[in-house]
């Protein structure tokens, strides 16, 4: 039985902009698009808090039957743990990166399953092994898939438009911000090579410069999903997701923090 602690995360579902919904809780970020042919859904989060995701999609009025694909942006067990269930349950196709797929295949100690306080969520089997550069279209929606490795090998970002007003802007989802996984310490026990730092900050660098006017959180503090919620409720009118200047900023000041916790010798 699902521990009744994990609902304290729920977070009311809201629209972002366009067409572009979150359905994620209070820990890690779900995001939903209406391709007006069906659902796309990033990330399935933890398996413990799957009940939260099928609430909220229920909520913004929608039918968890039409995700036609679950894409993932990395393979670490927080972000991968219910898609098995949303599988079985809605038919829906499982996508993650080449990469992650192998790391499922070869080194599923990298999932991190054992963390998961659930004992029952499983690594899931893909039915789209993402390509760099490769492009999903549903609807009327194509999503730029991108390599961008460092936090895990697996990471991938993703790129697309939404069209909010009439007015049309480029959404960027960077997969995997944190550096917890990037300690020393951390990749020695892991068995991964020191050189994963480097490709962390050359993966910000590879999508720096994508013109991209709103951003997508991993984890709602990498992006201050809770705070730009909270204005939009108290000020109506207002939409600080649509940001034109936000990504640059988010790549400069990551780049910024994690060249400083090198220097630390971390």
């Amino acid at each position: 039985m699902v521990d009744p602690k994990f609902s304290r995360y729920y977070l009311e579902p809201f629209k972002i902009a366009g067409n572009v919904y979150y359905i994620g809780d209070k820990k890690v970020c779900s995001h939903l698009i209406d391709t007006g042919d069906g659902l796309i859904v990033f990330d399935s989060g933890f398996q413990h808090t799957v009940h939260l995701m099928v609430q909220a999609i229920w909520e913004l009025g929608f039918n968890p039957k039409d995700i036609k694909y679950l894409i993932h942006s990395h393979e670490h067990f927080d972000h991968i743990g219910a898609a098995n269930d949303f599988k079985d349950l809605y038919g829906c196709k499982l996508a993650i990166s080449k990469t992650g797929a192998e790391i499922f295949r070869k080194r599923p100690e990298l999932v991190y399953m054992d963390s998961n306080p659930y004992p029952y969520a499983s690594i899931f089997t893909p039915d789209i092994e993402l390509e760099d550069g490769q492009v999903i279209t549903l609807g009327n929606v194509s999503i730029r898939c991108i390599n961008t490795p460092g936090h895990s090998p697996g990471v991938m970002s993703f790129f697309f438009d939404t069209i909010d007003n009439g007015t049309t802007y480029h959404v960027g989802y960077f997969g995997g911000a944190g550096y917890n996984t990037l300690y020393k310490k951390a990749l020695e026990n892991d068995n991964l090579p020191l050189s994963c730092r480097q490709q962390f900050l050359d993966s910000l660098q590879k999508v720096r410069n994508e013109p991209v006017d709103i951003v997508l959180g991993n984890h709602p503090l990498q992006n201050d999903t809770l705070e730009k919620r909270k204005r939009m409720q108290n000020e109506p009118g207002t939409n600080p997701f649509i940001d034109s200047s936000e990504w640059v900023n988010f790549v400069d000041t990551l780049t910024e923090k994690f060249n400083e916790f090198l220097a630390a010798g971390n």
